[in-house]
């Protein structure tokens, strides 16, 4: 059995590449400003398609919650500045 290491400063993420589905998920790190959360999203484009130079220019966080017949709805919020910081603290109070 293989043991990973979880960097507990770090959240699983579903990210969306250029409106692609499904989803990727990766661990990004919480604690970041938005230019540092911007400067993960190209490393990880990056390491998916090395030739592709574009640079993260939006980013959008996608709130879970729930209708009363126990649908999962997702709110669209556009990320700006300090944004980055109040949502990936509030995620697991959200989303759990």
């Amino acid at each position: 059995m293989e043991n990973f290491v979880i960097d507990l400063n770090t959240k699983l993420a579903a990210i969306y590449c250029n409106r692609g589905k499904p989803p990727l998920f990766f661990r990004i790190h919480t604690d970041v400003t938005f230019s540092g959360l911007k400067d993960q999203l190209d490393q990880i484009n990056h390491q998916l398609n090395h030739r592709d130079t574009r640079r993260v220019d939006d980013v959008e966080y996608r709130c879970p919650s729930t209708d009363l017949d126990g649908s999962v709805r997702f709110s669209r919020m556009k990320l700006m500045n300090d944004d980055v910081r109040s949502c990936l603290s509030s995620f697991p109070k959200r989303f759990l």
